[in-house]
């Protein structure tokens, strides 16, 4: 089995960022903590909870991104 070595943070991070992983991430990990913390308000309405996808979907990928351009992830060997 070959592997494609990607050398751009921003080309990993979009491979690895798609929309339908983002979405799982935004709304299972990081909107359900919220949810569970309390942190959401009881009147969230759907488009807002939209938005709130939309801006974690985001900030994900600037995490990954900023992940991927760290010095350390360079040393990284994957098979």
């Amino acid at each position: 089995m070959s592997a494609t070595i990607i050398l751009n943070p921003a080309a990993a991070a979009e491979t690895v960022c798609h929309e339908e992983q983002l979405r799982i991430w935004a709304h299972d990990h990081i909107v359900g903590a919220l949810a569970l913390g309390g942190w959401l308000r009881d009147d969230l309405s759907y488009a807002d909870g939209i938005d709130l996808e939309d801006a974690m979907m985001r900030e994900i990928k600037s995490i990954i991104e900023s992940a991927f351009d760290h010095p350390e992830a360079r040393t990284i060997k994957r098979r």
